[in-house]
């Protein structure tokens, strides 16, 4: 059974840090504008500095099989990624993609240390980051369990529309536009695959496309798909 879905994620006020937190603090960052496709970091980078998201939307992903990418979060306005520890000394293991347009600042991990000894609110701001990083990466761990396609790509669309998603009408409608290709990244698939499911979707009333974005219906978060294809 496919787990119901809420826009509450998407509504509420989070409390990730932004600019104006590191300069009440003292806290000197390097911002940086991407166009969409740009590499921010690859596997193999220096881990000494922390990337927060202040405008945009950004791709994780990692390649196996050689080639092939397996998405692993997809960041929008807030996020943090980089390797979530405070050590430095190691490598970036991730890829990181500007999706759309994007503004990223860059915080070296030691200025960063230094200030939340004497600044818990900043510590618990960073520690909510790193729990929502954590918590998508369990999403995606999530949407693999279940090995038929639809099943995986159901949890998928939900989970996206919990953080992604907007109340248009009886629809949850994605602010962010997914390729069938995107959609397979994320769940380990092929494109071919993806579109035939999301043509079952869209026959049974699932979803719909609008304006090149996915439209959820709230059907699709409680019952269990029909299709069964496999891998």
């Amino acid at each position: 059974m496919i787990r119901p879905f809420t826009n509450g994620l998407a509504s509420e006020v989070r409390q990730h840090l932004n600019r104006e937190d590191f300069e009440e603090v003292g806290i000197r960052v390097a911002e940086r504008r991407f166009s969409r496709k740009d590499v921010i970091l690859a596997p193999g980078d220096p881990d000494d500095q922390l990337y927060f998201l202040l405008e945009g939307t950004v791709r994780l992903f990692k390649i196996y099989g050689g080639y092939k990418e397996a998405t692993v979060a997809l960041l929008q306005d807030g996020g943090v990624f980089g390797e979530l520890s405070l050590e430095e000394g190691g490598a970036q293991s991730v890829f990181a993609e500007a999706f759309t347009e994007t503004w990223v600042a860059k915080v070296r991990k030691s200025a960063l240390t230094e200030v939340m000894r004497r600044n818990p609110e900043l510590a618990t701001k960073l520690f909510f980051s790193f729990s929502e990083r954590l918590r998508q990466s369990e999403e995606v761990i999530d949407s693999l369990l279940e090995r038929e396609v639809s099943a995986r790509l159901a949890t998928l669309l939900a989970n996206l529309g919990n953080r992604f998603g907007e109340t248009n009408g009886s629809a949850t409608v994605l602010n962010v536009r997914l390729t069938h290709q995107d959609l397979a990244n994320m769940i380990v698939s092929t494109r071919e695959a993806v579109s035939k499911v999301m043509s079952e979707f869209q026959r049974e009333g699932l979803i719909e496309v609008r304006d090149r974005r996915i439209a959820i219906k709230p059907l699709l978060g409680r019952t269990s798909p029909g299709a069964t294809m496999r891998n």
